[in-house]
């Protein structure tokens, strides 16, 4: 993926978190960490158990 194709992405997750509405807990990752864990469990076929170890939150 190129760094053009990632930005875009951001910034549409950004956008979408502005008009959300704000129920529950916050996030504790920043939309950049959202996307890239979204590419290591597409590319890597990773588990979530893994993920979540590594990026220091819950499987779920």
């Amino acid at each position: 993926m190129s760094r053009r194709t990632f930005y875009l992405i951001v910034n549409i997750i950004k956008e979408y978190e502005k008009k959300k509405n704000k129920l529950g807990r916050p996030c504790r990752l920043i939309p950049e960490d959202q996307v890239l864990i979204a590419i290591q469990y597409w590319r890597e076929y990773r588990t979530y158990f893994h993920i979540g170890c590594e990026w220091g939150v819950s499987e779920s």
